[in-house]
């Protein structure tokens, strides 16, 4: 059967291109890319293939997911090679798995190169563990685009965990009130990591109760900080204890 590799791009700086995702983009015809990969990932591919931009952003989405999903049969039926380059790693939020389903469907071959997700790299470049044992026991991460699917899954606070959520800008607002709402601590450490990995990058520490006291101008501001995962628990605050 043809193979289509489904590549994970990494977090947003090129040198957290694994070796394999470098090697198959030197050999790659067509490249059916997502709107936070770096581009600079292109220059490691032949001069002339052929590079499609399938990315989707909220409320502005180039391609529907079918759409994506006939376009990849449709080259993987060119005998070509094909690659779809996902943001960070393909299982992890990219729907890569409805992609795998597609293309099985249609008789193909699916060749999964895991790339290094944000949900680790972005908190670890501004130097806040997502597990140490002087603070917490576990992570959790979830989605913040649907404060409905937020409120079942997020049902009380632990002091040992921290919470990393992922497309949750938009929403922070309803975000922070839901935890309040479930008794997580006030002065929890609730920090806003944008484009991290990249030259950028950003970073903006609060706690629950202060992000919830400002007024809506602020939540408006924040939007522009898209790409951008908000961490909240106890080693946002690991820097200052390093002695």
């Amino acid at each position: 059967m043809n193979k289509v590799y489904l590549v994970g791009a990494g977090a947003g700086d090129i040198g957290l291109l694994t070796i394999d995702a470098v090697n198959i983009l030197k050999e790659a015809d067509i490249i059916l890319y997502d709107a936070l990969v770096n581009e600079a990932c292109f220059k490691l591919c032949k001069r002339y293939a052929l590079k499609i931009n399938v990315g989707k952003r909220k409320d502005n989405h180039s391609k529907k997911q079918e759409e994506i999903n006939e376009l990849l049969i449709k080259h993987a039926s060119s005998g070509k090679i094909v690659v779809r380059l996902k943001g960070g790693t393909p299982f992890v939020f990219g729907r890569g798995f409805e992609e795998v389903r597609a293309l099985k469907k249609a008789g193909f071959d699916p060749v999964i190169l895991s790339g290094v997700s944000s949900t680790t790299a972005v908190p670890e470049s501004f130097m806040i563990p997502l597990v140490d044992r002087k603070y917490n026991d576990s992570y959790r991460t979830i989605t913040g685009h649907d404060i409905d699917v937020f409120d079942e899954i997020v049902t009380s606070y632990h002091p040992r965990e921290n919470i990393v959520v992922m497309m949750g800008v938009h929403n922070l607002k309803k975000i922070v009130d839901n935890l309040l709402g479930k008794e997580f601590p006030h002065d929890l450490p609730l920090a806003i990591l944008s484009k991290g990995t990249t030259k950028d990058a950003s970073k903006m520490v609060s706690t629950l109760k202060d992000i919830s006291d400002q007024d809506e101008q602020f939540f408006e501001d924040i939007k522009s900080l898209t790409p951008a995962i908000i961490f909240i628990g106890h080693t946002v605050d690991a820097t200052n204890y390093f002695n």
